[in-house]
């Protein structure tokens, strides 16, 4: 039972070994992958924001009904209520 976990123990302090010596090869891999991340991130906000304009745009060319609000007629019909009963 012990050899597979000392085989295993001996694998993973071989890999941090070898992650520290290629540290920096590494580390500039990273960078590289977060700078390519942001540039496709800052494109897709972009023609998100672009989209959501034009679908604004078309938006406002369709003026909706104007729908009187449930308060307003409520206090028209109170109003009228209110001169029939005088």
């Amino acid at each position: 039972m012990a050899l597979p976990i000392f085989a295993a123990g001996v694998a993973v302090g071989a890999l941090a070994v070898a992650a520290f010596n290629n540290r920096a090869k590494i580390a500039d891999k990273l960078q590289k992958g977060v700078k390519q991340a942001k540039k496709i991130a800052r494109k897709e906000l972009d023609e998100a924001f672009k989209f959501a304009e034009k679908v604004k745009d078309e938006l406002k060319l369709q003026k909706p009904k104007r729908v009187q609000s449930r308060k307003r007629k409520t206090a028209v019909k109170q109003k009228t209520e209110n001169k029939n009963a005088s």
